[in-house]
């Protein structure tokens, strides 16, 4: 019976781990969208510098 609980606790944990892994990377994607947000405007393709470059 130890086992079954052993096992349910390495599982949660590894749950854990996956849910954790998620919220980490859904707010790196939001930091990268501020980022693109902020630069946006600023930013210009490279193919086409601004003249004063």
């Amino acid at each position: 019976m130890s086992e079954q609980t052993g096992a349910g606790l390495a599982g949660g944990a590894e749950e854990e781990k996956q849910r954790l892994a998620a919220e980490e990377k859904k707010r790196h994607d939001e930091h990268d969208e501020e980022l693109v947000e902020e630069w946006e405007d600023e930013s210009f393709p490279a193919s086409d510098p601004p003249s004063n470059y």
